[in-house]
């Protein structure tokens, strides 16, 4: 090892002053007027790539250079600078500030294409990880074979006796590329997708999708953490259709008590005439029923209008009118479903023009709040268990307009 002497302290100086201005004037004066450059421009690219932390590691980089550089020539040509070990840890030194800057370009990278309409919804950042890990691991072994003293072929050469036992650590890591790759290939999930994912009890948004793992923020508030690997291999329910779409689905039936259901009198019939959007209903279905009687004779059962088809046909007319639904695009039915130990059920089947959640709630509920206030007007009860239902089958009043 090269001894100091006194003589080489200036050099030294001169040497460590050389490399400080040089960093000193990268970082206050070239950097700051390429970034004022680049912020005049209209890409994106450029200025990420202005980042500080980016910048941090060329300057260092720079550095070191420069110091390999001026140790080269005779200026600065000291015996210390020409030791084994001065050599290793410069060398060392200079290949971890590249492979930091190398990292740190690859995380530049994954920020511009979040700015790409085409690789918006890709899981870049699972590739970008695993790009990490393999230059991660190249900048340790190329590091470590500095300071032994051995080539890198070295040691590269016994990773193969290595394989197994890679595969065994890694298996997470491989497994979660894999899922990367197919949730890319497939489209399966992408920031900003409404999820539900039962078996972790996710049910919300994603908003970020990594190597490793997959994070979804709850109606709550909460996050839930899903291997990434599980996605492919899980149930997923992925609303991002609904979204597209344009509307929400409205599907509920409300459970109308048997007993309440019958044949309807011309009084009853005289008095939704009243009712604006039953009234034409109506009057054409009386003429087609008169019409149809007629021709029957007296051989034949009679038709006679019923109250649950007389409310079928009223809130039909009244979702076709309502401003919150899209009725001309998308399905509209009102439909009788299968009776049940609780009645008949009488199911509405929409769609809203609206995705976002409150108002899709709003709108739902504003609906059957008026269709539970004008059963009454038919005649007609939701089913109820308890002393309500035993009141209904004995023919008691049921509210103020049946006293």
């Amino acid at each position: 090892m090269g001894n100091l002497n006194t003589s080489d302290l200036p050099i030294l100086g001169l040497l460590a002053g050389v490399l400080v201005i040089s960093y000193v004037l990268l970082r206050s004066v070239i950097f700051p007027i390429i970034k004022r450059g680049a912020s005049k421009t209209s890409t994106y690219i450029d200025d990420l790539f202005l980042d500080k932390k980016f910048l941090n590691r060329i300057s260092y980089v720079f550095v070191f250079v420069l110091y390999n550089f001026l140790i080269a020539t005779p200026q600065f040509s000291l015996d210390i600078f020409n030791t084994e070990i001065s050599s290793r840890v410069s060398s060392s030194l200079l290949t971890l500030f590249i492979g930091l800057t190398l990292l740190e370009m690859l995380n530049v990278l994954n920020k511009v294409s979040e700015n790409i309409n085409s690789l918006k919804n890709k899981p870049i950042k699972g590739y970008v990880q695993i790009i990490k890990i393999a230059l991660n691991s190249f900048i340790f072994i190329i590091i470590f074979a500095i300071i032994t003293g051995q080539p890198v072929s070295y040691y590269i050469s016994g990773l193969g006796a290595l394989t197994a036992v890679l595969l065994l650590v890694f298996q997470d890591t491989i497994l979660s590329f894999i899922a990367s790759v197919q949730i890319g290939q497939n489209n399966i999930i992408k920031n900003g997708d409404w999820i539900e994912v039962p078996e972790y009890g996710a049910d919300g948004d994603v908003i970020d999708i990594a190597l490793h793992t997959v994070k979804v923020q709850n109606w709550d508030k909460t996050i839930t953490t899903i291997p990434t690997s599980k996605i492919v291999t899980t149930s997923v329910k992925n609303w991002r259709g609904m979204s597209e779409y344009g509307g929400r689905r409205i599907k509920r039936s409300v459970s109308i008590d048997i007993s309440s259901i019958k044949f309807m009198e011309d009084k009853d019939i005289d008095k939704l005439k009243e009712m604006p959007l039953i009234s034409r209903y109506l009057s054409e279905k009386i003429l087609d029923i008169e019409k149809y009687n007629a021709s029957i004779g007296g051989e034949k059962e009679r038709r006679r209008l019923t109250n649950l088809g007389t409310l079928r046909a009223y809130l039909l007319n009244y979702l076709k009118n309502h401003d919150g639904l899209n009725t001309e695009t998308m399905t509209l039915l009102v439909r009788q479903l299968a009776p049940t130990a609780v009645g008949v059920p009488l199911e509405l089947y929409t769609f809203t023009n609206t995705t976002d959640w409150v108002e899709y709630e709003g709108i739902q509920s504003d609906i059957f709040d008026h269709v539970f206030a004008v059963l009454p007007k038919f005649g007609l009860r939701a089913f109820q268990e308890g002393t309500v239902e035993a009141a209904a089958t004995r023919g008691l009043p049921m509210n103020d307009s049946e006293l």
